[in-house]
Formats: structure tokens, sequence, C-alpha cells
């Protein structure tokens, strides 16, 4: 082999060896709950639910909040800019029961389905690890006669949902989470309170999910 071949070869794997991401380089750690107020969401709570709740007789869609974590490390140079931000702007969502069998939703719905997200994860330094929370859709309300149906097929009152976060470097290379799988038990009517005057709830902006009630009926005053 010649020396100008060798020399070539070297400069090649050096390249690729710069340029070569961890499998590992992005990864949901968690699903971050609502904070008091029931509408904002913060990367530092602490506060960690170990499954999620969705009352499908609530007219919402489930929301679902990741707790993003990327492990790029930043390699910014003095002629070049940091290339190792991540924008994360998706989830391939798959519904599963608690089997691990992938059902056939009825009407076409799509399983696995894909929905938008929007987070940026700045590039770690050191030791450091990069969090943010990207929030999404994810079970839509147009889902929630298939959610009845595998209950009615199944017996099966509960589903997992099995997450991957997906998104691209400022430098152009696409990063795919390994799976999150979240648990949420299915019911209809649970989070239903009853209520003299509907401002006796909290005011959340994700009613009838995990743990944020909804007034199901409000008493009406009585005549003295």
């Amino acid at each position: 082999m010649s020396r100008f071949i060798f020399v070539a070869m070297m400069l090649a794997v050096t390249v690729a060896g710069c340029n070569r991401f961890p499998d590992n380089g992005l990864q949901i750690a968690a699903n971050i709950p609502p904070d008091e107020g029931g509408c904002g969401f913060s990367a530092d709570a602490e506060v960690r639910l170990p499954r999620g709740l969705y009352d499908i007789a609530y007219p919402r869609d489930y929301v679902i909040a990741p707790l993003l974590q990327s492990y790029l490390v930043a390699n910014s140079l003095e002629f070049q800019a940091e290339q190792n931000n991540l924008q994360v702007d998706n989830y391939e969502i798959t519904i599963l029961l608690p089997d691990d069998t992938v059902p056939v939703l009825p009407g076409g719905l799509p399983n696995p389905n894909r929905v938008d997200t929007s987070a940026v994860l700045p590039a770690t330094t050191g030791a450091s690890i990069s969090q943010a929370v990207g929030v999404a859709l994810g079970i839509p309300a147009s889902y929630k006669d298939a959610l009845r149906a595998i209950e009615a097929e199944t017996g099966f009152s509960s589903i997992i949902l099995s997450i991957r976060a997906g998104g691209t470097t400022f430098g152009g290379f696409s990063q795919r989470s390994a799976p999150f799988r979240w648990p949420v038990n299915i019911c209809e009517g649970c989070l239903g309170v009853v209520c003299e005057t509907a401002d006796e709830l909290d005011d959340s902006c994700l009613k009838g999910q995990d743990t944020w009630p909804y007034c199901a009926v409000v008493i009406p005053p009585t005549d003295p």
C-alpha cells in the first residue's frame, strides 16, 4: 500500500470519527406533570408521575410533556459555530397493549402516529446533561372511540405509549431516541367531581387527565 493511500485512509477515519455521535445522544427521561397552576411545564420540576390517567368522558386531547436529555458534547471552534445543539421537532408514538402487542385501531387511525413538538437542547460541556421539555399531543381526542373499542375487545383498561423523540443537530445529523414507555390508565368519568360552583376547581389547562380534576356535575344553588 502506497504511503499516499495510507494517509488518505487515516484522514477518512479521523473525519468519520469526529462526526460520529453516540447512539444515546438523545433520550426521554420522564413525562413531566404540569405545575401547580396546571398550565406550564419546567425541566426543573421535581415531581414525577409514575403513570398517566386519561378520562375519555371529557372532550380533550391527552397531552404529554417528555423531559428530553441530550448528551451531545459541544464542538464549536474558532472558525466553526456550535454544531451539536439539537432541535427536537417530532415524536413517533405507538399505542401498545399491556402485553406489548400493537393493536390495529378502527377507522384507519395511524399507529404509530407522528406528532410535532419543539424544543432546543444546547450541546453539553464536561459531564453536564442538557435538558428541555417538549410538549406534544400524546393521544388525540379523535382516538377516544378506538380506546373504548380496545377495552371492549381485550378487557384492558390501560395502554402504553411507546414514545421516540426525533430531531436534528445544527450540524445536520439526525437523532432518534430509544423508546420511552409511558403507561396510561383509561377511564370514563373517573376524574369527575361534584361542585357547587365551577370556581371551586384549580385553574388547570389539562382538565380530564392525570391528577387534575374537572367539574362533572355542578350542584345548583338551593332556594333559602
